[in-house]
């Protein structure tokens, strides 16, 4: 194939380590790339959703990796599959979707000398950096994925995509990386005017939506919750999100059972109607302990919701204080506390900081502004 020819029809790869991870944040880009003409495939876990994926024009390429049951020999056979379709696919572009897949493609390209140019997406430091664990094996891991982040940051060609500025100066600096090396480009949303009114109901409801993990500050929310409840028995709590068992902070089943075994508070589980409980919401609150760039910020924005979230990476990436959110300290519950009180009770501001949210998704992180990015970056990195 021709260059010129090349750079119009890209063979783009993803590698992703879940097809529901893939279908919530990466979907929607994949569908415009096969617009535009690009061979699109995504290598990831068995899953319910290839059947679609193949209906939107992917080709779809199982592999065998367990997030829950993580082992060496796993790892060198997902990389080993990684390795195999990448040239069966004849990938021009292999564009590794976190932490995890990022290590599994440097692995899996680790030697070879005829390879496609590498895009490492980071799209959040996950739990090995986030979690509050201190202990020997907690410290071990993570000087062990630090140190091999590093070298598959560095490698020759390599592009590193970072969600949020704070990812991207830490990386910079540890890694002592090129400006040519690093792109911020953040996550974004399929805009569309789908706000509704707040709910006119007697009863208030806060909404959470994200996985059932210790660092996203699930406990956090829940008492701060219980303080607020004590004072207006018509505040309610709604948590819609599953547990993760391949993740080291997940909260157990039994857990989230005890923690929501209060009148008021409903645990819906996994939703696919995130924007249907949007609607019913008149406040979204995320007091997470970091993110890459937290997707539930942006259905908010799309849905005309007041936001409440943490002073960390991600996080604040998307919310300006009093602008279009409010940001708090991270694991202080009376802060939580106190900023849900005040939205609580003042809807003029809800409505304000909604708007201010809405317009900044709309302008700064929607797919129309950041899909042409992803497509320029994919034809300048085989330019």
């Amino acid at each position: 194939m021709v260059e010129g020819t090349r750079k119009l029809n890209p063979r783009i790869l993803f590698v992703s380590a879940a097809d529901w991870a893939f279908r919530t944040n990466r979907f929607s880009l994949a569908k415009w790339l096969v617009e535009r003409g690009a061979k699109v495939g995504v290598i990831c876990p068995e899953g319910n959703l290839q059947k679609e994926f193949a209906e939107a024009g992917l080709e779809v390429f199982p592999i065998s990796f367990s997030r829950e049951h993580i082992s060496i020999l796993g790892i060198l056979r997902a990389a080993k599959s990684i390795r195999q379709i990448s040239h069966q696919f004849n990938a021009d572009v292999l564009h590794c979707v976190s932490v995890r897949c990022v290590l599994l493609g440097w692995l899996a390209l680790w030697g070879t000398r005829i390879k496609p140019r590498i895009i490492n997406h980071i799209i959040g430091m996950g739990s090995v950096f986030s979690g509050q664990k201190r202990d020997l094996k907690s410290k071990c891991l993570r000087k062990g994925v630090d140190l091999c982040l590093r070298q598959a940051f560095k490698g020759q060609g390599v592009i590193n995509v970072f969600q949020n500025r704070d990812d991207e100066l830490m990386w910079r600096k540890k890694a002592n990386l090129k400006k040519n090396q690093l792109v911020r480009l953040p996550g974004s949303i399929a805009w569309k005017e789908a706000s509704t009114p707040e709910p006119k109901t007697d009863c208030f409801r806060i909404l959470f939506v994200g996985r059932m993990l210790e660092d996203k500050g699930v406990r956090e929310l829940i008492e701060a919750w219980c303080v607020v409840k004590a004072e207006d028995v018509s505040v309610e709590l709604v948590l819609c999100g599953d547990v993760d068992s391949g993740n080291p902070t997940s909260l157990s089943l039994a857990e989230i059972n005890t923690l929501t075994n209060t009148p008021g508070c409903r645990w819906l589980g996994r939703c696919e109607n995130v924007m249907e409980q949007m609607a019913k919401a008149n406040l979204v609150v995320l007091p997470s302990y970091r993110e890459g760039l937290p997707r539930v910020i942006l259905e908010a924005g799309l849905a005309n919701r007041a936001v409440i979230t943490t002073d960390v990476p991600g996080c604040r990436e998307v919310v300006e204080h009093g602008r279009s959110g409010l940001i708090v300290p991270a694991q202080n519950v009376n802060a939580l506390v106190n900023a849900i009180r005040e939205l609580r009770r003042n809807e003029t501001k809800r409505l304000i900081l909604a708007r201010g949210l809405s317009e900044r998704v709309k302008t700064k992180f929607s797919d129309e502004v950041n899909n042409p990015r992803w497509w320029e970056l994919y034809t300048r990195t085989l330019g």
